[in-house]
């Protein structure tokens, strides 16, 4: 998006809210801003700034109830580089400007002085973009130049880097090809000790002419070299000015003519830097297909496509044979592929494809093609194959996209997910996308008719939201409900969600039921908020929809639309989903977390050692299942274990909630052990309204 397109976020200081409006009506008319925010003084400037995004601030100074000075104190404070634009009145000019330009706005400006007002909204809102376009370029930079080093590290070839003649840092494949033992042992070593005496003249003229400055292009040397046991080998430098900690220097890439390592070492090294290669190159690929604000402007599909059984080929064939093998096998997977994608080898038995252009049924068509034509040598089975030798997992990314990794990680996900679908999976029904769906779901004989239930309801917006009270045990006047969902079929019959969410899980449609329940709920809460009703949200994720790795950038979007803040809802992870899988989970909480979602693990307690996930993950709330509520009065056991999981809740800050409360009996009971809250029928049957307090 180019920087003229862009519209310009307003945050205004003013008291009366008409006049906010009037200043956003007037701007809104010369296309110079999209939304705004108010806020009555600068108490709350600085927290305001980050949560609304805001990108230029407006301060009615005229305005009685506004007080400049405090304006200012708050502005300096909160070091933000969005910029301030002072609008006064005739009267108190003089004055306002002295304190402006001392206070760090960057503009004055008369009230009704439109014109005016247009110009330096103009001029700042570019100068603020061309800044962070700036910013984000040094970044890029800066990740270009760790990159760089980090490939410095694996590559093959001999890196070093010399300043005044000393070595100043080398790369492992320096150290091995001069045959030294340690780099402290290589770095007490001077650059012309390592080349032969007689060619010392040669790199003292390149010494030279790199501290003159005048090493504008690389330069290239044949030298021979000399080991740390006086062996030569002959080598060709190739030289180049770069900098070190902000510190001028000599790049100097060894290349050896003929191999300096034994050939079994330098086949081992070889392998293993491809791999490493080949994962770099493919994530640095993706991110190109990338554009600004992660917009997919072309779909493209990422493929990963592991060997099968590869363990077993290794354990029959041996080590070496099977290896090649591997290699046999991808070098006929690039030439299936050829100018459609990008290969990379990523593992010893998989492999990443960048596809681009690439819609659902290009990739489809391309996995059935790769599956059909791909195959291992005839040494691996003692016969011609004709069955598919590989498992194929393939993510088409469209309109936003997430990180590198997550997304190869949605493909290696799918790919590894063929296990599960070539055992469990029934012939008749789509192939299930989640584990739980495979692993913990019984297809039943009426999940076909459920589905096209379900996909009427998407299409003609008939899903409904119900909400239930989560009430507090101690008082918070926080009003927290729980987002339940219905489902009006054709003929108008009501389905509650146990009626229909395991068919929409097993039929590969609970993303698109969580993506609907997300987006209205969203809605809903932005209409309450304005309305003055201080309530939150509880939203739960189905297992397809966390594992998207573009669902976080999905939900900024819609709590962009509907202008909402992310501590406002609360997503729900169910507990037997997340264990075992703490590391990538913990990624997306952490990214949750960035635009102020709150989280919590649903039916919590169900595993052994629930102190893991508190440990492991940031968390808000544990909502523990529902049995924990029935015949709680007179179970003494049940009681204990509540009482336990209540503590150590509370040991990690976090808010526990008991759900199915049924009874009167049990709210003592869960009073004394000190519970949060609790939500079930007894308290408040769930409801299409939510009738909240003003």
């Amino acid at each position: 998006m180019s920087m003229l397109s862009r519209k310009a976020t307003l945050l205004i200081i003013t008291s009366e809210t008409s006049e906010a409006e009037r200043l956003m009506s007037v701007l809104r008319e010369e296309g110079l801003a999209g939304q705004s925010v108010s806020i009555p003084n600068g108490e709350r400037l600085a927290n305001a700034i980050t949560e609304r995004g805001c990108d230029l601030i407006l301060c009615c100074s005229y305005d009685r109830d506004v007080d400049l000075d405090g304006v200012l104190s708050a502005y300096r404070k909160a070091a933000t580089d969005v910029p301030l634009i002072v609008i006064t009145d005739a009267e108190h000019w003089a004055s306002d400007a002295d304190k402006a330009r001392r206070g760090g706005a960057r503009a004055l400006t008369r009230r009704n002085d439109n014109a005016h007002l247009g110009i330096i909204v103009t001029r700042e809102f570019v100068d603020l973009l061309g800044r962070r376009e700036a910013s984000a370029l040094h970044a890029r930079l800066e990740s270009c130049e760790q990159n760089t080093l980090s490939l410095i590290e694996v590559t093959s070839a001999g890196v070093g880097f010399v300043q005044d003649g000393l070595h100043i840092d080398v790369n492992p494949a320096y150290v091995r090809l001069f045959g030294y033992a340690t780099t402290d042992d290589l770095l007490a070593v001077t650059f012309l000790d390592l080349i032969l005496p007689e060619e010392h003249q040669k790199i003292r003229d390149l010494l030279k002419r790199a501290d003159q400055g005048n090493l504008s292009d690389s330069a290239t040397l044949d030298v021979t070299c000399i080991r740390a046991d006086d062996s030569q080998f002959e080598a060709r430098l190739l030289a180049a000015s770069a900098r070190i900690d902000d510190e001028p220097c000599l790049r100097i890439i060894v290349q050896p003519v003929k191999s300096a390592l034994p050939s079994a070492d330098a086949q081992e090294d070889q392998a293993s830097v491809t791999r490493e290669l080949g994962l770099k190159r493919l994530l640095d690929e993706i991110e190109n297909h990338v554009g600004a604000d992660r917009v997919v402007e072309r779909p493209f599909a990422i493929f990963f496509v592991r060997i099968g059984k590869s363990a077993e080929l290794l354990r029959d064939m041996g080590l070496m044979l099977a290896l090649n093998l591997f290699d046999e096998f991808g070098q006929t997977l690039s030439a299936v592929v050829g100018e459609r994608g990008l290969v990379g080898r990523v593992s010893d038995d998989g492999f990443g494809i960048l596809a681009a252009g690439v819609e659902e049924f290009d990739a489809k068509a391309l996995s059935e093609e790769i599956k059909e034509r791909v195959h291992l040598s005839s040494r691996a089975t003692g016969q011609v194959s004709t069955a598919a030798d590989c498992d194929i997992g393939y993510f088409v990314v469209k309109d936003r996209a997430s990180d590198a990794t997550d997304m190869l990680n949605a493909a290696h996900r799918l790919c590894v997910g063929h296990d599960y679908a070539d055992q469990d999976h029934q012939p008749g029904h789509q192939v299930p996308t989640s584990l739980a769906a495979r692993v913990k779901q019984e297809v039943e004989g009426d999940d076909v008719a459920v589905a096209r239930k379900i996909e009427y309801a998407l299409r003609n917006n008939q899903l409904k939201l119900v909400y239930q009270p989560i009430i507090s045990l101690m008082g918070d006047n926080q009003e927290n409900y729980s987002v339940l969902l219905r489902l009006l079929d054709e003929e108008e019959n009501l389905l509650e969600a146990k009626d229909f969410i395991g068919a929409a899980i097993r039929s590969g449609l609970i993303e698109e039921v969580d993506k609907w329940t997300i987006r209205a709920a969203i809605e809903v809460i932005g209409e309450q908020r304005r309305a003055g009703h201080n309530l939150s949200l509880f939203i739960n994720l189905s297992e397809d929809t966390f594992r998207n790795p573009s669902i976080v950038l999905w939900i900024c979007d819609c709590l962009r639309e509907f202008d909402v803040r992310g501590n406002w809802l609360t997503f729900q992870l169910q507990e037997e989903l997340v264990v075992g899988n703490l590391a990538s989970i913990g990624k997306l909480v952490e990214t949750l977390k960035k635009i102020k979602c709150k989280i919590a693990i649903n039916r919590f307690g169900v595993t052994e050692r629930p102190e893991m996930l508190l440990q492991g993950l940031s968390l808000d709330f544990v909502l523990l299942k529902p049995s924990f509520a029935q015949n709680l009065a007179d179970d003494m056991d049940k009681q204990q274990r509540l009482s336990q999981l209540a503590t150590l809740a509370r040991e990690f800050n976090v808010k526990s909630i008991v759900t199915g409360v049924e009874d009167a009996r049990a709210l003592t009971v869960l009073w004394s052990a000190s519970v949060d809250y609790v939500q079930g029928n007894f308290l408040q049957r769930p409801s299409p309204t939510l009738e909240v307090q003003a």
